[in-house]
């Protein structure tokens, strides 16, 4: 690396994330001090990128004033700020001053875009740093504390503005509409270089007269999108000149009109690349004027109801929408209409949709470029469908096929024609059995709300370092004399625990795995194999044989979700151990409905501790095979073998082989305090059995993010 000049390394050092610059590169050698301090490496600053978690407020405040020291350095050269949720109100936001009568504590001369997503930023804040640095060109607001009008207010004072983002799902409506309609019809009048408009929320009504205000004064504008559109009718776009419009991107979200509505919006939009199309019901006429006046159309979504409400989403959003019995989705024949004429689709999403065989066949026929399919839950595609996209979309990068009906061998075929392939869900449906074997197998949770999500990422583990206290002891009692009915005192738990041990795996220590044992040697051929990392097969009917030749096929997994596949076998599982070394989620859990015969047990568990140094969230519920002393050998490698391990999902207690006691004695020190609070509540409501999730703290070793804050701070 000494050899390297210095503008090779001002190459790479860009390629580094804030993190990885100031507690990786930068504390290398003095060299790479001066080089990471290099201007053109501060243009852009995202604040998302570090921990949101801290050990106490005491930190907190600390790497706060480290961002605030950074900022102070750079504010020279700084184009972008983004915040993200790492930073706090009255923290980081004060850079821009107290108040806007008081004198600015930090200029930025070169800011032109300001990102207060998902931040804890109060309208105060938005009005301090807007007033002070009136030449902002780009302004994002999703998700945070300030309302639409407080927003819309505040954008008065940017006469430079380009880029304009508000979303909010919120329902709460803290001004009269009518106000914030007016408030909102000043904003184009003063910000006319407008070039990119996406207001997400319920808070106004985006009528005709709102649009006709953006459209005659922001002769710029290239991508708009609205939501509540219900309303709108051909005046709407009086001010458009179709010859000369820069408009290529347009959505309109929530749109709930029974009638065909793109017939007269879309004439006016002949240069359109991109449509997003929200709504319950799609007409044959909408169809036929997306294919007669957007022939250029690269991208194009259908989304419905099912498709745009997620869990998080509070209720009364659309519960308007609910109670239409009008839903008509698209059909084979409106997308032979739409691929007839667009043949330059690269991404289509037309899940929950009534579309055929023959339709998609002709769509992969006429657009051969496709890149990005969502047909999720489309019931009336087969295997056929499958096979069309395998031959004649070569550029395939994201496939998701869920509850359709395809066999392993259709699924094999695409991944081996498609090379390009990066994202796969080809989930099943699960196959309920009857009321009878259901309530043999039914299994007590303490709270079926809480359900695992496998795709958790390390950004919402939160870091506390601390020792076994007084609670601690309190909950290990607990658990280890009123929980376990079986057993009478600790000492027989801990007998229990080295039988279980030394039945588990004669001849095998479990103080092997406190020290760093030799990296295991794992030959995988990367030439000619698929290059998919994410993969979704849960609810799979498919046979065992099937998955391992699947495994092997695909070595550069991150992502696998098998959760209620019927062939969860101890085969299956050391080999996506030994030949998947770079994964990082692994979802084994069975559902309630399916039994633990023939299903993988501590064989498997302990390939993924020798193997899967990459894991980091791990799920094998409903498994009554894995015994405790498999579980204690987990804990025991936490800080050997599976250093990057955040999460485990598993369940335990009357039922099953794995006993509560087994957390209290050996998982207590790595658990967090939320996860010390689940189990302690489940464990006084006298459960037979029950779910639990643990996550874990951070470690030192395999995890640089602790170490990361404390540089962090003296940034």
């Amino acid at each position: 690396m000494d050899c390297l000049p210095d503008e090779v390394l001002l190459r790479i050092f860009s390629e580094l994330t804030l993190v990885d610059l100031i507690c990786g590169a930068r504390q290398v050698c003095w060299r790479w001090f001066h080089i990471s301090m290099d201007a053109s490496l501060w243009k852009h600053v995202d604040f998302s990128e570090v921990p949101s978690y801290c050990e106490t407020d005491r930190d907190l405040k600390e790497i706060h004033q480290g961002m605030r020291s950074l900022l102070l350095s750079v504010q020279s050269s700084l184009e972008s700020l983004t915040f993200g949720s790492s930073c706090h109100d009255g923290g980081i936001f004060e850079l821009f001053g107290s108040s806007w009568k008081h004198v600015n504590k930090a200029r930025f001369p070169s800011l032109k875009c300001l990102d207060y997503s998902y931040s804890y930023a109060s309208p105060r804040n938005l009005r301090v740093a807007i007033t002070t640095h009136c030449d902002i060109e780009e302004l994002y607001l999703c998700h945070t504390r300030i309302s639409f009008y407080e927003a819309m207010k505040e954008a008065l004072h940017l006469s430079n503005l380009k880029v304009l983002v508000f979303m909010d799902s919120s329902v709460c409506l803290n001004h009269d509409v009518p106000l914030v309609k007016v408030q909102l019809m000043r904003v184009p009048k003063v910000c006319t270089k407008l070039e990119h408009v996406k207001l997400l929320t319920i808070q106004a009504d985006l009528d005709d007269e709102v649009i006709q205000q953006f459209t005659k004064h922001c002769p710029n504008l290239k991508s708009l999108s609205l939501t509540c559109s219900a309303t709108l009718s051909p005046d709407a776009f009086t001010f458009i000149k179709p010859p000369t419009s820069c408009i290529k991107s347009l959505e309109f979200r929530d749109r709930n009109s029974t009638k065909p509505y793109l017939y007269f919006v879309l004439p006016w939009f002949p240069h359109l690349t991109h449509l997003d199309v929200t709504g319950q019901c799609v007409a044959l006429e909408d169809c036929k004027a997306i294919a007669d006046c957007c022939p250029n159309l690269h991208e194009l979504i259908f989304r419905t109801i099912s498709s745009t409400r997620g869990d998080n989403m509070p209720e009364g959003i659309f519960d308007r929408f609910l109670n239409n019995t009008n839903t008509k989705p698209l059909c084979g024949l409106e997308l032979i209409t739409i691929a007839e004429k667009c043949k330059k689709l690269r991404k289509l999403y037309a899940a929950y949709s009534d579309i055929d065989d023959e339709s998609v066949v002709f769509l992969t026929q006429r657009c051969p470029d496709l890149e990005e399919v969502d047909f999720s839950e489309c019931i009336w595609l087969t295997k056929i469908s499958l096979l069309a996209l395998s031959k004649n979309s070569p550029n395939l990068r994201k496939l998701h096929f869920q509850e359709n009906k395809v066999n392993h061998l259709h699924i094999m075929n695409c991944l081996l024609r498609c090379r390009k392939l990066h994202e796969v869900f080809f989930d099943g449906i699960a196959i309920k059995p009857s009321q009878e074997t259901f309530q043999e197998t039914r299994i007590e949770s303490v709270s079926e709300s809480r359900s695992v999500d496998s795709f958790k990422t390390m950004d919402d583990i939160p870091y506390i370092d601390m020792t076994t206290s007084t609670e601690d002891k309190e909950l290990q009692d607990l658990l280890l004399f009123e929980f376990d009915t079986n057993v009478t005192n600790a000492m027989d738990v801990k007998s229990t625990l080295a039988k279980s041990d030394q039945s588990l795996l004669p001849g095998t220590d479990c103080s092997s795995f406190s020290q760093e044992p030799e990296a295991p040697v794992i030959v995988t051929n990367f030439f000619n194999h698929c290059p998919v990392k994410r993969l979704s097969l849960a609810s799979s009917l498919a046979e065992e044989k099937f998955l391992i030749a699947l495994v092997r096929e695909c070595p550069s997994l991150t992502l696998l979700e098998l959760k209620g596949t019927e062939a969860l076998t101890d085969d299956l599982v050391v080999t996506i151990a030994k030949n998947c070394p770079n994964l990082e989620t692994l979802g084994l859990s069975l559902s309630v409905y399916q039994s633990s015969d023939s299903k993988f047990g501590d064989r498997g568990l302990m390939a993924l501790i020798s193997y899967s140094r990459q894991l980091e969230c791990l799920s094998f519920m409903n498994n009554r095979n894995i015994t405790s002393g498999a579980v204690q050998m987990l804990f025991l490698a936490l800080e050997t073998t599976l250093p990057r391990l955040q999460s485990v999902s598993l369940s335990l207690g009357q039922g099953y082989a794995c006993s509560s006691s087994v957390i209290a004695l050996h998982g207590m020190k790595y658990m967090t305090e939320s996860s010390k609070k689940q189990l302690k509540s489940s464990a006084t409501n006298n459960k037979s059995s029950f779910f639990i999730h643990l996550d874990f703290k951070k470690r030192k070793l395999g995890s640089c993010n602790s170490m990361s804050d404390a540089k962090l701070k003296t940034a």
